[in-house]
């Protein structure tokens, strides 16, 4: 794609950096590279030295972590708007500890870290923007943390439904079901089978329709009540 500091493509990049003007955001996209992946393919493994952050423009990919030899688990999911890499920039490692894949096509921007740096020596307010995602991030890790020591299978699942919803907003143009059974079992943190009985019981109740592998939300509110629900068993 061509570079153009007043085209649609500067305006969509310009939209991950709010504190900065536009000097320094043209800066930024001057030096940065803007690619696309199919789906299934990887923008980096584990292991691979951090020399980026992403900017996910469409699509989404999800992270995973090796747990076992041979065995992986999703630990994350991004999409559209969201940034990734960032972790790699305030760590002491500089390489990366997950694999990033994508689940649909995607197009994003590669920006590099001695760019980041170079800026943020002259407007250090860039930190805090990625500060700012870093403690987002933290905290939807958090919360499925303590999800997991505390509430129910159904719970857990109708939780990990309403996070997984914005990834439903173009599941038409993408044809096939984005996530499997298996996906959603280490994003909700039980087994396959559990999810297949757990999605039974919210489909039952009105508020998802279709398999678990080729589903839509009806009813959200559902999903945040029993979310919510203090006293709910399995």
């Amino acid at each position: 794609m061509k570079k153009n500091p007043k085209g649609h493509s500067f305006k969509k990049f310009a939209s991950f950096f709010p504190t900065l003007n536009e000097e320094e955001i043209e800066l930024l996209y001057q030096s940065s590279s803007e690619l696309s992946v199919k789906k299934e393919q990887n923008i980096f493994i584990a292991g691979e030295k951090s020399y980026s952050i992403y900017l996910i423009v469409s699509g989404c990919v999800k992270f995973t972590r090796e747990f076992e030899k041979d065995k992986t688990i999703i630990s994350s999911l991004a999409k559209e708007g969201d940034s990734f890499g960032v972790l790699e920039i305030f760590s002491k490692s500089p390489y990366f500890e997950r694999t990033c894949t994508a689940i649909t096509h995607c197009d994003y921007f590669a920006v590099p870290n001695v760019a980041i740096f170079g800026i943020a020596e002259k407007n250090p307010s860039l930190y805090f923007d990625f500060l700012k995602r870093l403690s987002s991030v933290s905290s939807r890790l958090y919360n499925r943390i303590e999800g997991v020591r505390y509430k129910s299978a159904k719970q857990r699942l109708a939780s990990c439904f309403l996070d997984f919803s914005p990834y439903l907003k173009n599941k038409s143009l993408y044809k096939k079901a984005l996530l499997s059974r298996s996906d959603f079992a280490d994003l909700a943190d039980m087994t396959p089978e559990t999810v297949s009985r757990v999605f039974a019981e919210l489909k039952r109740l009105g508020a998802v329709e279709g398999s678990i592998s080729d589903f839509n939300i009806l009813d959200q509110n559902i999903l945040k009540e029993i979310s919510e629900f203090n006293n709910l068993r399995n």
